[in-house]
């Protein structure tokens, strides 16, 4: 998942951030009184430091864009650092893209050619204006193998030349500097496409840039601490207790820090909603995110606090390692995914305020004007039409077991669900699935409480059966998810 957009709604009212995206619909309560803190630093003439406290279920793993991208990584680094457009959510909690480092572009009829005219007055923190060469570096750098730029794969068949610099085994003769990326002059910058794109503008809110003399200079250290990286955001890091807190402050040198009225951010790692509640209703924080609703209801009966529930495009879903003995039996795979009532997850589990999934595609992804699912007239709800082929999810299991040449007694597979955290409500997500596969499949599912960043690891080594996972897309188009 990429970025908590709840956190991104309130900055935006304060700060013009850029979005920081979301995970999952959820209910959130802000400052006391119900009021955003205001954006006056003047109080009978003395000046009132302006803070915004808030928190986080994990802690910033890196601040080097091209490999850090987890989704604290990128909620950090839309405050630190800016690209050449900023996606920004309006008070109705609509996206829209407005001009960032660069004031303004121009793209050419056949969609393929977008030239930005980045601002005089962009500098870095340490006062060195930014050059299209910066951006010209970034994406030479995303486009290196060697790099191996985790948001590389975005610009994959968009950018020309992009894709085979990108997998150039050393064999192939596209080098990184043959990419469609070019610098007319210092402050104009220009891109060529291998396709139009409607979605490319999109995609540069999530390139931020590095700068080649630092970034050669502190190499592999780049990013590992606040004195190993330079910003060019709206805020640069004042400490960084790993784990804990990370505070920023106000780039004073940042292009349009007249207009920036909070003086400092204070990032907290609270990983447990519980405490990050508790902390809200302690004054600690001024806002918190939260599914759980227990601590909603909690939250709302102080009366104090104004909520906002928030829709967004990230699905949540389960993967299941096909590697796995079991696993790799496509049928034995769709019963799982079918052992289960989605309507009744969200109403037992979230009060009724989600929406259940029958498509990897969420109800509010468009392409380009029409919502994906008008466009396909619902066609793309696979889980409804496996429901109707197989109505009997048990008996589709039995006939995968049997085929797989298992014993087919579903009561005698081992099988393990790891959680994505060990929150209260991922336990009790857990046990509501142990519950719903039992009953409907006749399989005793075991639990393992692994933490966020714990369970990926374990994923990515292929150690695990099922998996509680999710994916925020980078842009709002069906292949952001696809």
């Amino acid at each position: 998942m990429k970025r908590k957009q709840i956190i991104a709604l309130i900055m935006v009212l304060l700060l013009s951030l850029g979005a920081l995206a979301g995970c999952a619909n959820n209910n959130d309560a802000k400052t006391p009184n119900g009021e955003t803190p205001s954006t006056g630093n003047e109080t009978n003439g003395e000046k009132v430091e302006q803070v915004f406290r808030f928190s986080e279920g994990s802690a910033v793993l890196g601040l080097n864009p091209m490999i850090n991208t987890t989704g604290p990584d990128n909620g950090l680094h839309h405050i630190i650092l800016e690209t050449l457009v900023a996606d920004v959510v309006d008070e109705e909690g609509k996206s829209h893209l407005k001009p960032a480092a660069a004031e303004d572009w121009t793209i050419s009829e056949d969609g393929l050619v977008y030239t930005f005219n980045i601002r005089e007055n962009a500098v870095w923190n340490d006062g060195v204006p930014v050059t299209a060469n910066d951006f010209v570096y970034t994406f030479q750098m995303m486009a290196t193998p060697e790099v191996a730029s985790t948001n590389a794969w975005l610009f994959d068949g968009i950018i020309k030349n992009f894709e085979e610099a990108h997998y150039n085994d050393g064999t192939g003769s596209v080098k990184p500097e043959d990419i469609g990326v070019k610098a007319i002059d210092e402050k104009t910058l220009e891109f060529t496409l291998a396709k139009p794109a409607a979605y490319f503008l999109d995609l540069l809110d999530g390139a931020k840039p590095v700068r080649q003399d630092k970034y050669e200079e502190w190499g592999e250290e780049y990013g590992s601490s606040k004195d190993k990286v330079v910003t060019n955001g709206p805020f640069v890091i004042e400490s960084w207790d790993q784990n804990v807190q990370m505070t920023l402050v106000k780039n004073e040198k940042y292009w349009d820090a007249a207009n920036v009225k909070l003086d400092k951010i204070e990032r907290k790692t609270i990983q447990d909603q519980a405490t990050a509640a508790q902390a809200l209703l302690s004054g600690e924080i001024d806002v918190v995110s939260t599914k759980d609703p227990d601590w909603q209801n909690m939250i709302k009966a102080e009366g104090k606090f104004s909520t906002l529930v928030t829709q967004n495009s990230a699905p949540e879903f389960f993967g299941f390692n096909a590697a796995n003995k079991y696993f790799k039996n496509p049928k034995i795979r769709i019963a799982f995914s079918l052992g289960f009532d989605r309507e009744k997850f969200v109403n037992d589990l979230f009060d009724g305020i989600s929406s259940p999934l029958y498509s990897m595609m969420p109800s509010n992804i468009n392409v380009g004007d029409e919502l994906y699912g008008t466009r396909v007239n619902g066609e793309n709800e696979i889980i409804k039409a496996l429901q109707e082929q197989y109505p009997d999810p048990k008996a589709l299991l039995i006939e995968g077991l049997t085929e797989a040449g298992f014993d087919p007694d579903p009561a005698k597979m081992q099988v393990s669900l790891s959680t994505r955290g060990t929150s209260e409500l991922s336990k009790k997500i857990a046990e509501w699935m142990l519950q719903e596969w039992q009953t409907n499949l006749g399989v005793k599912v075991t639990i393992d409480m692994i933490e966020w960043n714990v369970m990926w690891d374990k994923v990515d080594a292929g150690e695990y059966d099922i998996a509680t996972s999710g994916w925020g897309p980078y842009y709002n188009d069906p292949n952001g998810l696809l």
